[in-house]
């Protein structure tokens, strides 16, 4: 699937500045407000479809309909995108998505959530990315992989959300090693084609953070089946994490990799404000001084992004 470049331009200002005509300006401006209304159409039909489905679905609740209705709508986007017309690629996507969604989530609800639900869904809607060339589903596979190794997350009601990450030591050696096969696979497949491994990697990534940030607060228990489970206490998943951190953010500040670098710096800082709301009282003292590190923090990132952007 060919990408989609969108550039933002101020047209007054090009023409202010002997850029642009003012012919050339208002043809450009013509163009944008036709594109700007094929959006608009597009995203009314994805809503149009996403209401059909939960219409569908609402008076049919069961699994097997959700995947069949899932199927249908993803099978329409990708016959949408596969036609090659660019105004209906927002469209294609919204379907691809949508029906992804649905068709997965009747699949882990008929396969009972087990362990080989989750990775037949990782498996199809990795398929799906590579056809499709869609980074999200792409995302989504690497999140069914860390559902089948008990990673959770979802809505408590009253505006609270959980995170729930049980088995800590699991899914950081899974998603460490999954990061690292989709890297050597990025690779060897090039910038262009590697963009796809290269999403699943990123989100591994942050998936593994999750992992420490979990274990950090409450440790974790590994069942070594029939003997004594070792415990593994809440020091070495907040040591271990921010050594890992320390390291990542120092090889990607050396080799210019910002997204590493600014992934690092990210969890770096909700490593120390974990660690020190957790041990430290919530006070006027310990706030301001949280403040101030938070803004040193922001400025030093920022200034090291500048500079490895030029």
């Amino acid at each position: 699937m060919a990408e989609i470049l969108k550039v933002t331009l101020d047209l007054d200002q090009l023409v202010a500045a002997g850029e642009l005509t003012p012919a050339e300006a208002e043809r450009l401006s013509l163009l944008g407000r036709q594109t700007t209304s094929m959006l608009a159409f597009n995203i009314l039909v994805g809503f149009g479809v996403l209401a059909v489905a939960t219409g569908a679905l609402a008076l049919v609740p069961q699994p097997g309909t959700a995947v069949v209705i899932g199927l249908v709508i993803a099978a329409a986007g990708f016959g949408i995108a596969r036609g090659g017309l660019a105004d209906w690629g927002l469209l294609a996507q919204l379907c691809i998505i949508t029906g992804s969604l649905i068709a997965g989530g009747g699949a882990l609800t008929a396969g009972d959530f087990s362990v080989s639900a989750f990775l037949i869904v990782a498996l199809v809607y990795a398929i799906g990315a590579g056809v499709a060339g869609n980074g999200l589903l792409a995302a989504l596979a690497v999140i069914a992989v860390s559902g089948a190794v008990g990673a959770q997350a979802g809505y408590l009601g009253e505006g609270g959300y959980g995170l729930a990450v049980p088995d800590s030591s699991l899914a950081i050696l899974v998603m460490v090693a999954l990061a690292a096969i989709l890297v050597g696979l990025a690779r060897v497949l090039g910038p262009a084609a590697g963009r796809l491994p290269r999403v699943g990697a990123g989100t591994a990534v942050i998936v593994a953070n999750f992992g420490f940030w979990v274990g950090s607060l409450w440790g974790d228990t590994i069942d070594l089946g029939g003997t004594e489970p070792l415990v593994v206490p809440e020091l070495a998943f907040t040591i271990a994490w921010a050594l890992v951190l320390l390291v990542a953010g120092i090889r990607a500040g050396l080799s210019g990799a910002r997204w590493i670098l600014n992934c690092a710096a990210i969890f770096a800082a909700i490593h120390l404000y974990t660690q020190w709301f957790e041990r430290l009282d919530t006070t006027p003292e310990s706030m301001l001084a949280a403040g101030i590190l938070a803004l040193v923090l922001a400025l030093g990132l920022a200034a090291l992004n500048k500079r490895l952007s030029t």
